[in-house]
């Protein structure tokens, strides 16, 4: 269970290189026949060393000095431990350092280092410096550990060595950080701040900037998985932690689809999960990478297109299932044997598409057949696709609540200003706004009647700067007839889990001035950006106005949604027949759900077959979206991103919008300022739910910003309560604009951000002035919101301070707008902050 790190011997006068097992000691590995690890070890040594004198007919000076110029850096006994049982098998540090030697030199993208806690920062510059830095992509440690009595996690030294070994892997273009224990360990406390000293050369500088990710959540002694762990090997033995951390982290650096597989959440059956099992094995797999010199993935691989979620078919051939990608034999182990096609009346639970529809080509399945068969398996899956992802995907949103008492003045232009002037001396330089053309304003190239204004939040742009070297989805909603503006949106997609939208321009005008003016500016705001996949429309004039301010994208590739919306009509035009029409769309919804590039070539190609009975439909479909390799322009397969639970960007963001009651009413696409701020309350939510409570520094970062706020709320403010009780307008000062402030009910939150006075979470209230939208911690009114109810409730009185003072300004406000104070969409503000706007505004068309 334990392997101690550093080596306590002296380093050998020589050593011996190994060739391949079979070709030394095959009768080792023999079925049937068993031979000790340890004279395993012993025979290849001797053998090694014997061949090498015999061919090369040197004296025993020469070849001791030949040996020793193909130093693997371990000694014969060092050696004999990969293949030793219990505690003689605990490998050592001599064991990584020639493994980081062996992977770091197969590939460039993934840097591999035995963790050291006192390495000094020259010491990893120079490891770091090269002119391949840039193509670092990923980092893997290997790290000593050892747990006291009370269960606290350090990392072994020369002074205090650990006894146990375990890994970590970052990746440095999301600033993920994966710690992988096979017994279930928490990461060593001071682990996150040393790791920094490696990631500061490579972009990520600062703690926050890294998410911690545990392959396992520790729990028990005995470590019980849970929710939320993932399929990383658990040992059940006292010696298998040092094999198993070697073939993860080779894994890790030259099987990106396995390491995936790993750690997901999901559970799956392959044999890499019970490692005490296959111990016998592994060691034998090392022993051979150490002969050859060379870590040999075909060893411990899966068999190609496994779906590793499917449910063995029985015990007895569990194992035939969970083998290698090749058909050979290796190390003894008989040939994999080709799984049995699935059957009709397999549960679909248990059946991949993917894996179902390879499966099927292999055994020579007909294509009419195979087409038929895949849709009636998945075709009602196929139905409510789109509708289940974009399910899912709105799952975050379903505690978002809005505060809607944005209107300030009936002149939406005047409003809009008075909001924009609230950014511009927001707090600490955080505006939102990256552009800003008022209506009635001159301006070279646009017209005096056009209206832009492009808003991303410091949030936004730290989640652009991050995933969008990744895939960059730039979306349209259109305005309606009744509606004046258009609204552009610019997407990632973070942690294989959300769409978020980190850059948005509102315009009355939509055409490539404005598309180029928006990204010019984003590029600005952002910097320089090369992402691997851009998502535009279809005209590719999005495409056009992205790689004149930006790097040109690796993969452009068309919407889906707008796609499937073009065949959907062409199938019309083509395929007059309902009954046709309606089985040649069930065909073609089965395309989104493919994930295998293999397997949507192969289905795509069968598809071409069964629409021979409608050639004019076949024709138009090869012709523009097969033939050319057109498929990577639009397939949902070529824009899958690892680790994610659906496929992104299946559906318009305009859809999210409806949900959230955003679009489809015409008073948010009619006025700029409520359309403004309504989208900044969502990156409010959003920078919550997908930054702040992944992680602790910025929780407590939030916590502390919080508390501040708490001391420095403003005294003596006009706070006037609505009827209802549930909301609060704040008047209009000479230092600032008017605010309203909501309740929205969340008294049982288990919200961490909370203040310690009041005692209520950030979601408690919701504020529209600017420090509230762009900060995670609040603002400032809410605390005296709360002072203000607690103090009538302690007169015995849920009114106002000054009920005549309120109802004279009700019923202005009444007079104004036709609505109550109970009903703040138009506001009380509205009346009260008129003629301070006005007065501002005829000041700025004098100046």
């Amino acid at each position: 269970m334990r392997e101690p790190k550093h080596n306590q011997q002296k380093k050998p006068l020589s050593v011996l290189i190994l060739p391949p097992l079979e070709s030394v000691v095959g009768v080792a590995f023999a079925p049937g026949k068993r031979t000790t690890r340890q004279q395993c070890a012993v025979l290849c040594a001797t053998a090694l060393f014997a061949q090498s004198m015999r061919k090369s007919n040197l004296s025993a000076s020469h070849a001791k000095n030949r040996v020793q110029a193909e130093n693997k850096g371990m000694t014969p006994k060092e050696l004999a431990c990969v293949s030793a049982e219990g505690r003689k098998g605990w490998l050592v540090t001599s064991h990584f350092y020639w493994l980081s030697r062996c992977i770091n030199s197969q590939q460039k993208h993934t840097k591999f280092f035995v963790f050291d806690p006192t390495i000094r920062e020259a010491s990893i510059e120079k490891l770091l410096f090269s002119k391949t830095r840039s193509q670092i992509k990923k980092i893997v440690f290997v790290l000593s550990v050892g747990r006291t009595d009370d269960g606290l996690v350090y990392l072994g030294t020369d002074k205090v060595p650990g006894d146990h070994w375990s890994m970590a892997v970052i990746d440095l273009q999301f600033g993920v950080l994966t710690y992988c224990d096979t017994l279930g360990w928490p990461q060593p406390r001071e682990f996150l701040p040393m790791v920094v000293r490696y990631t500061s050369y490579l972009g990520l500088t600062e703690e926050e900037q890294i998410t911690l990710r545990l392959a396992h959540k520790p729990n028990k002694e005995q470590h019980i998985c849970v929710d939320g762990c993932t399929n990383y090997p658990l040992q059940t033995c006292s010696d298998v932690c040092g094999i198993i951390t070697m073939v993860c982290t080779a894994i890790a650096a030259l099987d990106k689809e396995l390491f995936e597989l790993l750690l997901n959440s999901q559970q799956a059956n392959i044999y890499l999960t019970d490692p005490t099992l296959y111990s016998t094995y592994l060691r034998h797999v090392v022993l051979y990478w150490i002969s050859s010199n060379h870590i040999d993935m075909t060893r411990v691989s899966l068999k190609k297109d496994l779906n590793g979620f499917s449910a063995p078919i029985s015990n007895s051939n569990s194992q035939q299932i969970l083998k290698r990608k090749i058909y050979q034999e290796t190390n003894g182990f008989d040939k994999v044997s080709t799984p049995v096609k699935r059957k009709m009346s397999q549960a679909k639970s248990t059946a991949c598409i993917d894996s179902y529809i390879l499966d099927s080509i292999d055994c020579g399945t007909p294509s009419s057949e195979l087409i038929q068969e895949v849709v009636d398996l998945f075709g009602s899956e196929a139905r409510q696709s789109l509708e289940s992802l974009h399910k899912d995907m709105i799952t975050c949103y379903q505690d978002i609540h809005f505060n809607e008492a944005i209107e300030r003045v009936k002149d939406d232009n005047l409003s809009l200003k008075s909001h924009v002037d609230d950014f511009l001396n927001s707090y600490q330089n955080a505006n939102p706004v990256i552009v800003f053309k008022a209506q009635g304003k001159e301006m070279k190239t646009l017209h005096k009647e056009d209206i832009i204004i492009a808003i991303q939040t410091p949030f936004q742009k730290e989640m652009m700067k991050d995933y969008g070297k990744k895939c960059i989805c730039v979306d349209l909603t259109r305005r309606r007839d009744n509606e004046k503006f258009y609204l552009y949106t610019v997407l990632v997609f973070v942690e294989g889990e959300v769409e978020v939208p980190v850059a948005w321009l509102i315009t009355n005008r939509s055409d490539n001035l404005v598309l180029s003016i928006f990204f010019k500016t984003l590029s600005i705001s952002v910097g320089p950006l090369r992402t691997e996949i851009f998502i535009g429309d279809m005209a590719s004039s999005f495409y056009k106005s992205w790689i004149l301010h930006f790097n040109k994208p690796l993969k452009r590739m068309f919407p889906v949604w707008e796609v499937f919306h073009v065949l959907s009509n062409r199938l019309k035009a083509f395929i007059p027949n309902m009954e046709a029409q309606k089985k040649v769309q069930s065909y073609l919804n089965i395309i989104p759900l493919i994930k295998s590039v293999e397997a949507c070539r192969h289905y795509i190609s069968a598809l071409l077959e069964v629409l021979e009975p409608y050639p004019d439909f076949k024709d138009y479909f090869k012709e523009r979206y097969v033939t050319d390799s057109k498929l990577e322009f639009w397939a949902c397969c070529h824009c899958k991103i690892p680790h994610a639970k659906f496929m992104p960007f299946l559906t318009p963001f305009d859809k999210t919008l409806q949900h959230l009651g955003l679009h489809g009413r015409d008073q948010y696409f009619w006025r700029a300022d409520i359309l403004l701020h309504k989208l900044l309350q969502l990156s409010h939510f959003l920078e919550y739910k997908v930054q702040v409570q992944r992680s602790e520094v910025r929780l407590s970062k939030a916590a502390k910003f919080m508390n501040i706020k708490h001391t420095s709320a403003p005294q003596g403010l006009d706070i006037y309560s609505s009827v209802s009780g549930d909301s609060w307008f704040i008047k209009a000062s000479a230092e600032s604009n008017s605010y309203f402030v909501i309740d929205t009910g969340y008294t049982e939150c288990p919200c961490e951000i909370r203040c310690n006075k009041c005692n209520f979470c950030v979601h408690r209230y919701l504020c529209s002035c600017p420090t509230f939208l762009l900060n995670p911690g609040g603002c400032e009114h809410t605390h005296s919101v709360v002072s203000f109810c607690k103090m009538n409730e302690a007169l015995g009185s849920n009114s106002t301070l000054s009920n005549s003072s309120l109802s004279s300004s009700s019923s202005a406000a009444r007079n104004a707008s036709g609505n109550s104070l109970s009903g703040p969409r138009k506001t009380l503000g509205a009346q009260l902050n008129a003629e301070r706007l006005k007065r501002q505004a005829h000041k700025d068309l004098s100046s």
